[in-house]
């Protein structure tokens, strides 16, 4: 961890590749930071060492994500090429997706091939290949990193220079340290061990530990889109066919997730949950009526600093919570865990409706991430009532989540049945795939 001067420098990185093929992630990481659950999922720390510093180079030594746009050629773990076309003959076959996702996928970074550990990861492939919402869009200021976990793999979402989202795995090729302990330093992640800085693209551009830098190190990198007010991450291998990357961004096209026409934000919440996602969805999802009340189920808000205890908002709150009886309208599944709902307020005025959007994230083993985004068509002067109450409207949005996770429900109608039978006909689908 020293700085190392010129004649050491070859002796430094045969130790670093034979300690790195021997010693585990963990111990290194136990000397430095105690990690999150799920940080020594991939052990990047080892791949990248061995990778950069020895014969066994493949994946990441034949990569440069300078260029972008070129000719690139990766060399996979096998010893093959795979060829990766260039921006020029994508424009011509991207025919089939919207002009904003090809916009998209020409201003993506390069992906560097993944390092990723199957062994550790949740859910299978076929789960796992979607768009992910993984944060508010409006979370994600200049300077600020979000970490999460997606299918135990650690990330971090932040925004280069030009202000375009990049999500790379959150930790350290040098000592696996959770990167999202540091900062960000002009639109690079900085690691705040030894210094070293990432690109959204994975690259490892800056060496201040050591005297001269080594090229081509990476930790693992995750496309990243910013849609409806929502980052999303695709989680499942990003490929270097072109057809395969159309695919995946055909997927977005499909279904947005901004509210509907007439209805404006009112809060957005993200909470963390010791719960795994396949319960959360199906509370979400008990659309046919609970005749007990659950047990009471702890959440941890971690979007703001507000002090949840503040009694005021929750008086307000609870008011509005009280003055309306709801009634389901419609339901809609998308298979990246995302719930959609449309539902009546019945005792306000005419025709008032909240939408609700919940996307959910498996996390970890026994640890899940929900998105709550709640809408709605009646206030008026909406961004100014949100500027100026909105903790209350936050507070009524943790209320009305922690009712639909615990409370008794009525039933939900057609339109939710029929999202509950999609969403166990993708389960059958995702356990077999």
């Amino acid at each position: 961890a020293h700085a190392l001067d010129t004649s050491s420098v070859s002796i430094a990185i045969r130790m670093a590749s034979s300690a790195c093929a021997t010693a585990s992630a963990s111990a290194c990481r136990a000397r430095v930071f105690t990690p999150r659950a799920g940080h020594g999922a991939s052990g990047t720390a080892s791949s990248s060492c061995r990778e950069t510093a020895s014969s066994s180079a493949r994946r990441s030594g034949a990569y440069s994500s300078r260029g972008r746009g070129r000719h690139v050629a990766f060399v996979s773990a096998d010893g093959g090429i795979d060829e990766q076309p260039t921006a020029s003959s994508s424009a011509a076959t991207a025919t089939s997706l919207s002009p904003s996702s090809v916009s998209v996928l020409a201003s993506l970074p390069a992906i560097p091939p993944s390092q990723l550990e199957q062994t550790y990861l949740m859910g299978s492939p076929f789960e796992r290949e979607q768009w992910f919402p993984v944060a508010f869009a409006a979370d994600l200021g200049e300077g600020v990193m979000i970490p999460f976990d997606l299918f135990n793999v650690p990330w971090v979402v932040f925004r280069d220079n030009n202000g375009q989202a990049g999500c790379v795995k959150d930790e350290c090729a040098h000592r696996a340290c959770p990167i999202s302990l540091g900062k960000v330093v002009h639109g690079r992640v900085q690691c705040p061990y030894h210094g070293w800085e990432y690109t959204t693209g994975g690259e490892c551009v800056a060496m201040p530990s050591i005297k001269k830098r080594l090229p081509d190190v990476f930790v693992d990198a995750a496309p990243v889109v910013e849609r409806d007010g929502l980052l999303r991450v695709w989680a499942g291998v990003w490929s270097s066919d072109l057809k395969t990357q159309h695919a995946a961004m055909a997927k977005l096209d499909g279904h947005g997730l901004a509210p509907p026409e007439g209805f404006t934000t009112m809060a957005e919440i993200t909470v963390e949950l010791p719960m795994e996602a396949t319960e959360v969805m199906e509370r979400l999802m008990d659309m046919a009526g609970r005749k007990t009340q659950t047990e009471k189920v702890n959440f941890k808000r971690i979007d703001t600093e507000i002090v949840n205890d503040d009694v005021f908002p929750k008086i307000i709150a609870s008011a509005l919570r009280s003055l309306c009886t709801v009634t389901p309208v419609e339901t809609n599944f998308l298979p990246s865990r995302v719930l959609e709902s449309k539902v009546a307020l019945e005792g306000g005025g005419k025709d008032w409706h909240i939408h609700q959007m919940h996307a959910v994230l498996p996390a970890r083993p026994g640890k899940s991430r929900v998105l709550f985004r709640l809408s709605t068509d009646f206030v008026l002067l909406p961004k100014t009532a949100r500027q100026i109450g909105g903790r209350v409207w936050s507070t009524l949005a943790e209320m009305v989540l922690h009712e639909q996770l615990e409370a008794v429900r009525a039933g939900g109608g057609g339109s939710a049945e029929f999202a509950a039978e999609t969403y166990r006909e993708w389960m059958r689908e995702v356990s077999t795939n």
